[in-house]
């Protein structure tokens, strides 16, 4: 019997690079794969991704449990194709080093029994497939959606889908980057005790990539924890926006209400994954 395997409660943020980015001997079989009639769309992708999530999630990590097919999401601006590989092999290795590096070695006693990493397939995470010094085309992050990732939004980036229900901002990426980088000489200006590495970390991602690129932050299974009201009430962009206008006009009051506002919205979502 096949189980069936929902969006995750994940958001994620992609950048969508044109074709012209990629390698040669990659762009042909990028164009052909994403250029025919019947395109997967993002939340069948997404799925697909969560599968070999969940197979990564196991104590040692088994040959298969990352496919070596490449599939990648598309959009077009202007007739143009831009492309956003998933990159599973890359993100999955990134994340077991991730593991290996912030756990004591007595909790990944726990959590890798004796000679798991023996039994793990790292052909599937070798160089060939995802360089060393190489940037993942997508960041997650589970239960909420970062605060630093609205910064490079603006509220007329924004869309709403009902069929199916998706939330989503788009950006070109010189206009993210021009925001980003006006929020961090703000912030750095006048509050140079606040916590900028959220934003620094955010800043060298995206620098990492096509000037012609696009920026998109897909709200992803979250909807489904939020409903149609709060989907339709999120502006959460706009709210980011609004904090940093009253920073500029010194008023602190102003914008540390907003702040504790939207982390009391986004942490009254994380506190679902304590009752699941």
């Amino acid at each position: 019997m096949r189980t069936s395997v929902v969006t995750p409660y994940c958001c994620y943020l992609r950048v969508y690079e044109p074709l012209g980015a990629f390698p040669a001997r990659e762009r042909t079989s990028w164009e052909a794969q994403v250029r025919v009639p019947e395109r997967p769309e993002t939340s069948s992708l997404a799925v697909a991704e969560q599968r070999e999530s969940l197979a990564a999630l196991l104590p040692m990590l088994p040959p298969g449990a990352v496919s070596r097919a490449r599939r990648a999401y598309a959009m077009e601006v202007g007739g143009n194709l831009l492309l956003c590989p998933d990159e599973s092999a890359l993100r999955v290795r990134q994340a077991l080093g991730d593991l290996m590096m912030s756990l004591p070695e007595h909790v990944l006693r726990v959590l890798l029994p004796a000679g798991g990493l023996d039994r793990v397939d790292f052909d599937a995470l070798s160089e060939d497939m995802c360089p060393p010094d190489a940037e993942p085309h997508i960041l997650t992050a589970r239960w909420h959606v970062p605060l630093a990732w609205f910064v490079i939004f603006g509220d007329e980036d924004r869309s709403i889908g009902m069929d199916p229900v998706e939330l989503r901002y788009r950006a070109p990426m010189v206009e993210a980057r021009r925001r980003l980088s006006r929020a961090h000489r703000l912030l750095t200006r006048a509050r140079p005790e606040w916590e900028m590495e959220p934003l620094r970390t955010l800043g060298r991602w995206i620098e990492s990539f096509h000037p012609h690129s696009w920026v998109e932050l897909d709200y992803g299974g979250l909807v489904r924890l939020m409903g149609s009201e709060r989907i339709t009430a999120d502006r959460s962009a706009r709210d980011v926006a609004a904090a940093l206008q009253a920073v500029a006009k010194g008023d602190d009051e102003e914008a540390i209400g907003i702040y504790h506002r939207l982390r009391k919205q986004w942490w009254e979502l994380r506190e679902k994954e304590r009752a699941s």
